[in-house]
């Protein structure tokens, strides 16, 4: 199995593959008020169209800081002004363009969680085949994987919040980039993804960072679609997907 990951737009670093990213993005969807859920399925092709040749300039800002464990002043500063034109944008004229450029959004979040590229995991080439794996399981064994809220107050937080918030989340991340940088290889070889099961703390880095992109971008969303007065009503309580850990994929 293999990804060819194709992304238009700014450097990505070696993040999320595009194909998880939309995933991500769906699953936090789950979390939305269902005005505003229902609202993105409508327009679900050109959001993703949308996020995959994103030119929005704090992206740039971010893939830099991220490499670092942190997010520069700068580079919050940068996010908050992206946020607000998204919440003023909801308010002007073209109501479905807005709704658009609000989902493609997520593309500001959604790689701040992933130990593949927190400071932590190194960049040689150690590295680079222990992300490749971690990728690969999490693809394989994503219906097995637990789906949490992580931080449920987030979902409730103002606007200018956000950039700060996200900031924490950068934080966080470097810790699970050092464990799976850890728990990755076995007597100097690197595992290969249908040698990881439930037991093993890469399970754990896997469940936690997939939970934390789905509910980083859904609180980011949310902010935006409150702060521009959006309907929030009808939103559903979150839930847990139980996971199926006997049933991890073996394939190879």
């Amino acid at each position: 199995m293999a990804f060819a990951v194709l992304w238009a737009g700014p450097p990505r670093a070696e993040a999320w593959p595009g194909e998880m990213s939309e995933r991500i993005a769906r699953d936090a969807m789950r979390l939305l008020p269902r005005s505003l859920a229902e609202a993105f399925l409508h327009n679900e092709k050109e959001i993703f169209s949308d996020a995959r040749t994103s030119t929005m300039p704090a992206l740039s800002l971010i893939y830099q800081d991220l490499a670092q464990g942190r997010l520069a002043e700068p580079t919050k500063v940068a996010i908050g002004q992206e946020l607000s034109e998204r919440a003023r944008a909801l308010q002007g004229p073209d109501f479905r363009s807005a709704v658009i450029a609000l989902g493609a959004a997520y593309r500001l979040a959604v790689d701040l969680p992933d130990p593949g590229i927190g400071s932590g995991l190194g960049a040689d080439a150690k590295a680079r085949a222990i992300r490749q794996e971690f990728y690969l399981f999490v693809a394989a064994n994503r219906g097995k994987i637990p789906l949490v809220v992580v931080e449920p107050a987030s979902l409730r937080m103002r606007l200018d919040a956000v950039p700060g918030f996200l900031a924490s989340v950068v934080a966080k991340t470097s810790a699970q980039a050092a464990l799976l940088r850890q728990e990755g290889h076995e007597g100097g070889r690197v595992l290969r993804y249908g040698e990881i099961d439930f037991r093993s703390p890469v399970f754990a880095v896997a469940s936690t960072a997939y939970s934390r992109s789905v509910s980083v971008v859904a609180a980011v969303w949310i902010a935006i679609w409150r702060s521009a007065g959006g309907d929030m009503t009808r939103q559903k309580a979150p839930q847990t997907i139980n996971p199926r850990p006997l049933e991890l994929s073996e394939e190879n």
